[in-house]
């Protein structure tokens, strides 16, 4: 049978003392059981680790070996209950976030930086993802917290809004329109767009038709591209214009210029995170994400 705890502390304990009377006050104990402990652990060792006197006791070489090795065992031990204490309470362990292109331009920086700093013995993991992979993961458990568009699949999980942005439309930068002040959505009737496929962000492509359409008329797709900063890289290239989350305008892609228009359409971004996840670090997340400052 190995050593007990109880048996570790108590023989630390008495070669701190250096005498069994002193260790048992020490230890809330008489002197009897401690003298009985010791001894049942010597005889589960092999070896005496103490050499007994009428005033004391003293370590044999076996004893500083063993006493150096308890220390470290029991150092471990109380780690290993901070550790087990403080994952429990959410801080430490180990927090996945995915998120769109998107929010890594809006609010995904700032909302990993406050974290950090709130848990900074919590192992964040990012992963930037489609809006579809993101709801996939999200349900098998792959990632914790997913930050997306609305979408239709939304109702089984969980969410709250983290921003609501304007688009910004988005030109050439020789385009005629580049440099008007003021550009209203019924100039862009024959202009042909770059927009994102319905079926992977179907809340942002809906908003972009709708304001068309608001304007009179039907928006002419000339690509489907999936990812806004392809988007914002095709339009510098001359390949059309487009409307994306005014964020994307940091990413400062040479040839292409931002612009407001009246009344511009507006995309959501929210927080979705499954209620049957059990990691105790999605709490101080949530709580964090709800107080969330640009």
């Amino acid at each position: 049978m190995a050593p007990s705890l109880n048996q570790l502390r108590y023989f630390c304990e008495l070669a701190a003392a250096g005498n069994f009377g002193r260790a048992a006050e020490r230890l809330h104990m008489s002197q009897p059981p401690l003298s009985r402990q010791i001894a049942a652990l010597e005889r589960e060792l092999g070896t005496p680790l103490l050499v007994r006197a009428p005033k004391g006791a003293t370590l044999t070489a076996a004893g500083r070996q063993f006493l150096a090795d308890a220390t470290e065992i029991l150092r471990l031990v109380a780690q290993a209950k901070r550790n087990a204490a403080a994952t429990g309470r959410g801080e430490s362990g180990q927090l996945t976030m995915g998120f769109t292109m998107c929010a890594a331009y809006s609010v995904v920086p700032n909302l990993t930086r406050r974290y950090k700093r709130a848990f900074p013995k919590v192992d964040l993991r990012v992963r930037e993802l489609m809006p579809n992979a993101l709801e996939r993961d999200l349900k098998d458990g792959t990632i914790d917290v997913a930050i997306s568009f609305p979408g239709d699949e939304a109702a089984q999980f969980d969410s709250r809004p983290l921003i609501r942005e304007p688009l910004r439309l988005v030109l050439p930068e020789q385009h005629p329109l580049a440099k008007s002040r003021k550009i209203r959505t019924g100039d862009l009737a024959h202009e042909r767009f770059l927009i994102v496929p319905r079926d992977q962000v179907p809340s942002l492509y809906e908003s972009i038709v709708q304001c068309c359409r608001a304007a009179g008329f039907d928006p002419a797709i000339g690509l489907e591209v999936y990812l806004q900063q392809t988007i914002v890289n095709f339009v510098a290239e001359g390949l059309g214009i487009a409307f994306v989350p005014a964020s994307m305008q940091r990413s400062q892609i040479r040839g292409a210029v931002f612009r407001t228009i009246d009344n511009p359409p507006t995309i959501d971004q929210l927080l979705y995170w499954s209620p049957a996840n059990r990691n105790p670090c999605l709490a101080g997340f949530l709580a964090l994400s709800e107080k969330r400052t640009e």
